[in-house]
């Protein structure tokens, strides 16, 4: 791999990656505050680091166009920076990337304001999906235009999985860390999260289903590619996620409302399942940098 695919999926990763923070502290908010949960335990904190998951989103979405304008020009990352104001201003991939930076600097701006209430909540939840839209019209989904079925299972897939990386990196390490929570309200919590996942998984799976059919094709593209080889892995790790996340429902969550072993025990799992979807993550990022057999 040379530098400029280096940077392209490593770039990549790390939005979703800082993306997926803010989701999942966006909805994390809401079930702490819906378990009772005491503000002053949690939202400076979470404000904190919200800035610099959206600090980071800003950065590597910028390494990111760097990457887009040496691929597009053929060029070397050295050569790359002249044109990437060109890049940005002409065309409608970076048309589409300014109005996604500018969405996280607006929520960056609301977080350095630090005004609570419905209002900036519903503000940022805006933010954040029109984040998630440009960010998909991006890639592959995108070549059929804003109003196309494509482009609406891609948003979909991309915001399920953001909340699905979100939700159990902010509680495997975030809420189930701050030990001076009531078990009964940390429970609460972990129930509206463990329905949320549900619901999560179940877009990622349809869409997902849609999106590999409409790229991949056929079986044999899907063994006989690099393309189709890295999305099985990146099915393998979701499925680990996904029995990871079965067990925390079936088993970890009732006993974590009895004792604080049980709690400990659906951390531990939770951070497991964070490690199977990051990687996911990893693997999309790769896919980003590839053709899909459907556009050879």
């Amino acid at each position: 791999m040379d530098r400029v695919a280096l940077l392209q999926v490593t770039s990549a990763w790390l939005v979703d990656f800082g993306f997926a923070w803010l989701v999942g502290s966006w909805f994390g908010r809401r079930w702490l505050q819906a378990a009772n949960v005491p503000a002053a335990s949690y939202q400076e904190a979470m404000r904190q680091l919200d800035l610099a998951a959206a600090g980071l989103v800003i950065a590597s979405s910028a390494a990111a166009f760097w990457a887009a304008t040496a691929v597009m020009g053929g060029f070397q990352l050295s050569e790359a920076g002249p044109m990437l104001w060109t890049m940005l201003a002409t065309t409608s991939l970076g048309h589409a990337g300014a109005v996604g930076l500018a969405a996280i600097a607006l929520l960056l701006l609301s977080r350095l304001i630090h005004r609570p209430g419905r209002n900036a909540d519903g503000a940022v939840l805006l933010l954040l999906a029109v984040f998630t839209v440009t960010r998909a019209s991006m890639g592959h989904a995108g070549e059929q235009g804003f109003v196309s079925l494509p482009l609406a299972a891609e948003s979909i897939h991309l915001f399920a999985i953001a909340l699905w990386v979100g939700m159990v990196m902010v509680s495997g390490w975030f809420v189930l860390d701050r030990g001076e929570v009531d078990r009964s309200k940390i429970s609460a919590y972990l129930d509206a999260m463990s329905n949320a996942a549900m619901v999560a998984v179940t877009a990622i799976v349809a869409t997902g289903l849609y999106s590999a059919w409409h790229r991949v094709g056929t079986a044999e593209h899907l063994v006989g590619t690099d393309y189709g080889i890295t999305l099985l892995v990146k099915v393998i790790l979701v499925v680990l996620a996904i029995a990871l996340g079965g067990y925390n429902k079936l088993f970890g969550l009732p006993a974590a409302a009895n004792s604080a072993e049980g709690q400990r025990t659906v951390r531990f799992v939770l951070r497991l399942e964070a490690v199977a979807v990051l990687g996911a993550l990893a693997a999309a990022a790769f896919l980003v940098s590839q053709q899909p057999p459907s556009a050879m």
